[in-house]
């Protein structure tokens, strides 16, 4: 049950990190280039970080810990 949560949360926020990246790379707009600078800093940061506390978690509850 875990599998396609996870899969599905890491899809949604490395395709979101990816407009951002193409976003920042091709705009002509300093403005709008922060800006999607700065959300993929986010998430780049939430894909990073909380990946290997998700997967203890997930490895936990599998061996009946949690």
């Amino acid at each position: 049950m875990w599998t396609p949560l996870v899969t599905l949360i890491a899809l949604v926020l490395l395709t979101a990190a990816g407009a951002a990246a193409a976003v920042a790379l091709t705009t002509t707009d300093h403005q709008r280039a922060l800006r999607a600078v700065t959300l993929l800093k986010i998430l780049l940061g939430a894909l990073l970080g909380s990946s290997s506390v998700l997967a203890a978690v997930i490895r936990l509850h599998q061996a009946g810990l949690l």
